[in-house]
């Protein structure tokens, strides 16, 4: 899929791996200019490795001074911000019983003060600006299900969510579009998975209605339309790309309904039916 993203200047957060690094890839592809930006240096420097039109900037999303450096980054490098993805997160899992304050205020610090920050940032260059722009958050479909040990990572995505929309109704007057992207299984995990991690993964594949988990590349694809012109009249919105899991679970077998009671619905034979009542 091709987007007229030439020249455009796109931010993106948490650069120094999965769909962090592929979007870099992708976004340098078409011809947009770009600054990556990630608390690890080494992983940031091997994703921007010979690419052409990209400032790197080692920030942490989580502090004020962080996220200006990474939106000052933009204007200094490019003059300006069209584009500011949001996808830093981190995402340990504990039993709700064993979880400390410390590592939850560092999930919150990150996953939802860390993109607050980057979007009042962002928001406040792109009004500077007069052109518009697009802010692009990051969620997860944890958000809308419960799950062992995600007590501080999905409710912390379900923040992001809300927040999202209020800063899209806050920001609509200056024509800066903000949205969501919830990605739900994208192969991303390490190479070798631990065993325990690998054990999960593959009992819960069978249960996804497309039973496969996703690219990174397919939720690349939707940031890439976020951000083009072809999303204009979208702004508030939560587009789920996790293969229908958070619709529901594969069907697994023939669909049957052996209840008579609504044989008279169905049309099938309703002589045996007990529910029915008959005139002697």
């Amino acid at each position: 899929m091709i987007y007229d993203l030439e020249n455009k200047v796109v931010i993106i957060s948490g650069a120094a791996r999965g769909v962090g690094r592929e979007m870099v890839l992708a976004f340098i592809a078409q011809r947009a200019k770009v600054v990556a930006a990630d608390r690890d240096a080494s992983g940031l420097a091997e994703t921007c490795a010979n690419l052409p039109q990209v400032v790197q900037v080692i920030a942490d999303v989580s502090t004020v001074e962080g996220s200006q450096a990474i939106v000052n980054a933009s204007i200094q490098g490019f003059g300006r911000l069209d584009v500011c993805v949001n996808n830093a997160a981190v995402a340990p899992h504990t039993a709700l019983l064993d979880e400390t304050a410390e590592v939850w205020d560092k999930v919150y610090a990150v996953n939802c003060r860390g993109t607050f920050l980057m979007t009042q940032a962002a928001a406040r260059a792109m009004i500077v600006g007069k052109r518009g722009g697009r802010i692009i958050n990051f969620s997860s479909g944890a958000s809308k299900r419960g799950s062992p040990g995600a007590a501080a990572y999905a409710s912390s995505r379900a923040a992001t969510e809300v927040f999202s929309r209020v800063a899209a109704i806050e920001l609509a007057p200056y024509n800066i579009l903000v949205n969501t992207v919830s990605p739900g299984l994208i192969d991303t995990q390490p190479i070798p998975r631990p065993a325990t991690m690998d054990a999960r993964l593959q009992a819960r594949i069978p249960t996804l209605p497309l039973a496969r988990p996703g690219k990174p590349q397919e939720v690349v694809d939707v940031v890439l339309f976020l951000a083009s012109d072809a999303s204009s009249y979208i702004t508030g919105a939560v587009m789920d790309v996790d293969g229908g899991s958070s619709i529901g679970a594969r069907a697994a077998g023939a669909v049957m309904d052996d209840d008579p009671r609504y044989n008279w619905v169905t049309g099938r034979d309703a002589r045996n039916n007990p529910y029915i009542e008959r005139k002697p």
